[in-house]
């Protein structure tokens, strides 16, 4: 029981932890919101490994990782100043022309993220809870992420 819980603390801390960092390393909101998506990336990996039965079911590791992308999104709004769409980055103009838009499905995938977390209990409360906070995902990239050639 002790060790089972200082792996889930564990588990908790890295995926808690592991976007903070890579996000205060740069002050230029390009990079420090290619981190974010990279480190949301990472949490839907996890949950994705778990839901389909390649990673041992933990739900506080899911729990946590669902924590994670409610924190990262609520960053977002900030990340996307006024004139930071010149550079290297897949974001759209329509961004920027719609901002309160663009705001509000960040918005909703910290409310959706933070909504699922206490409703995971085992794989297929997790494959919801995927699947909602999933659609948020492709509803904001689909109008304001440039297609990847």
């Amino acid at each position: 029981m002790v060790v089972m819980r200082k792996t889930v603390i564990a588990a908790f801390m890295v995926l808690t932890t592991s976007g903070l960092g890579v996000l205060a390393q740069s002050s230029d909101p390009i990079t420090q919101r290619q981190n974010l998506m990279k480190n949301n990336q990472e949490q839907v990996r996890a949950l994705t490994g778990m839901a389909r039965g390649q990673v041992p079911f933990n739900a506080a590791t899911a729990q946590a990782a669902f924590q994670r992308i409610s924190q990262n999104a609520q960053q977002i709004p900030a990340l996307f100043p006024a004139g930071s769409q010149q550079g290297k980055t897949a974001a759209l103009p329509a961004i920027w022309e719609r901002k309160a838009d663009f705001d509000a499905h960040a918005a909703k995938l910290e409310q959706d993220a933070k909504a699922v977390q206490a409703s995971i209990t085992d794989q297929a409360s997790l494959q919801a809870a995927i699947q909602r906070v999933g659609q948020n995902c492709g509803g904001c990239h689909e109008p304001y992420r440039r297609k990847e050639s």
